[in-house]
């Protein structure tokens, strides 16, 4: 029987640097919308994926910000 090595790993993981972002323009609902395009492929493909939900996270919390002081 083989046996696995489980390695406990204490504080966040370092995915390197992410590639420059690349985007797409689509039309949705009569609205230009900029979307951010990943490459499942790509070595860079976990820093690509933090960076782009950052991003997004940003994105969110800037509306919330704009929203509450609209109120």
């Amino acid at each position: 029987m083989a046996t696995q090595l489980i390695e406990l790993v204490d504080g966040p993981l370092e995915t390197g640097k992410p590639s420059k972002p690349k985007f797409r323009i689509v039309r949705k609902d009569g609205q230009v919308v900029k979307l951010r395009v990943i490459d499942a492929d790509s070595p860079s493909f976990s820093a690509d994926l933090t960076a782009s939900f950052q991003a997004n996270v940003r994105r969110a919390r800037k509306e919330n910000r704009a929203i509450e002081k609209d109120s």
